[in-house]
This record gives structure tokens, C-alpha cells and sequence, in this order.
């Protein structure tokens, strides 16, 4: 799922949909560009229109924590069909030990009413 946002509120574009989420985050665009490994002046093209298909795309969406497909089309959606929250929830369950993804498995399998 991409970031939570107002439904009243449309995000057209590449610039808006950056804009949006680095607000979020709460970051200037300085903020932004050094934990993307860029410069001010590139999240400023892309937030003004100047820069549609940055090379930098996909470091900036990772740490805005959202799809790179969201950022430059609203998808939602990744390559891989998983929304924003099911990549961030596949990625936290590979990180576990396999005895809690046991335990979490089943309580999970238990909770949608299906057996273990």
C-alpha cells in the first residue's frame, strides 16, 4: 500500500508523489538527497517536473520506503504484484529466525481460520 494520504487528495505526479512522502518523512530535500546518495538539486527537478525518469529512482524509493513504481507511475503495485506493505512484511519474515516464523505462521494460518 502506498503512503496513507487524505482520499480527497490526488497525486498526479512523479514530483507530487515525492513531495508527499518526503513531507511525511519529515526531511527537507537536502534531508532526502544525502540519505538517497544525490544532490538538492535533483530532488528539486524532480519535485518541479524537470526530471521524470531520474537514475536515481530506485535509491530514492527505498529510503522513502515505497515502491519505485508507485513513485514514478502510482502504482501500487511492484513487479513482484506485493503492495508497498506486503514487500515490507515478505522482507521482515525473511529476517526472522526460523523458529519465529514457525510460531508466527501458525498463529497467522489460526487467525484467518485455516489450519497449520
Amino acid at each position: 500500500m502506498p503512503p496513507s494520504r487524505p482520499s480527497s487528495m490526488r497525486l498526479r505526479t512523479l514530483g507530487e508523489r515525492l513531495r508527499y512522502r518526503r513531507r511525511q518523512m519529515g526531511w527537507t530535500q537536502e534531508e532526502l538527497a544525502v540519505r538517497a546518495g544525490t544532490n538538492q538539486a535533483v530532488i528539486q527537478k524532480i519535485e518541479n517536473g524537470k526530471s521524470l525518469r531520474p537514475r536515481k529512482i530506485d535509491g530514492i524509493a527505498a529510503v522513502l520506503e515505497v515502491n519505485p513504481a508507485w513513485l514514478l507511475f502510482g502504482d501500487e503495485r511492484g513487479s513482484d504484484g506485493l503492495s508497498v506493505e506486503e514487500r515490507s512484511f515478505v522482507d521482515s519474515w525473511r529476517a526472522l529466525p526460523s523458529g519465529q516464523r514457525e510460531r508466527i505462521r501458525v498463529e497467522v494460518l489460526r487467525l484467518a481460520g485455516r489450519r497449520a
